[in-house]
């Protein structure tokens, strides 16, 4: 009995630690908006393009106590990804994209884009968000926006690739609504166009 009870606190331990080791997670950052229609844009050409300035390149870490190799990274171009959901949005405002020049340059710089727990143990809380800075320029006038958006998640197990590709993508995705719903953006296009 003792060997059996030996035998099971050996295999339960093992089983623990394997829960605890994570692989390292590749997500692919595809941000999509949902913008009502509109002709702000009507007759006019835009060009856009998304800036990664993410520090590091990676989104951070599951945790665990393999925290060093359990990272959170991207596994697609997170430029054209968010150049693809700028103009999904601007379209929607009846602007005509175009490859360069453009009555009206946009320019998405993400500064934030996390998904991290700073358990070292185990991962029980996650961490993430998002940060960009929009800038739009028009015929030497230029606006700037800073947009966030950022949630905290408990899990009693380690997430999934899909949920945290899930998470990133929401987020991401949250945070250029903001900017699409942001009136003051509107009123300087349609003041300068």
């Amino acid at each position: 009995m003792k060997s059996f009870a030996t035998t099971l606190l050996v295999t339960g331990f093992a089983f623990m630690l394997a829960a605890c080791a994570h692989s390292p997670v590749q997500v692919a950052v595809k941000p999509e908006v949902n913008v009502a229609p509109d002709n702000i844009g009507a007759g006019y050409t835009v060009h856009a393009r998304g800036v990664n300035q993410l520090p590091g390149g990676g989104l951070g870490s599951l945790g665990g106590i393999y925290a060093d190799s359990s990272n959170v990274t991207m596994s697609n171009n997170i430029e054209q990804s968010l150049a693809s959901a700028l103009y999904q949005g601007l379209e929607s405002w009846s602007f005509r994209s175009v490859e360069t020049g453009g009555d009206v340059q946009v320019v998405a710089n993400l500064t934030d884009l996390s998904y991290d727990s700073p358990n070292k143990l185990y991962t029980t809380k996650v961490n993430s968000g998002a940060s960009i800075q929009l800038q739009v320029s028009v015929k030497g006038a230029t606006f700037y926006g800073n947009y966030s958006t950022s949630g905290n998640d408990r899990n009693l197990i380690k997430p999934s690739a899909e949920e945290v590709e899930s998470t990133v993508n929401r987020l991401l995705s949250a945070t250029l609504q903001r900017a699409f719903e942001d009136e003051k953006l509107k009123a300087f296009l349609r003041q300068h166009l």
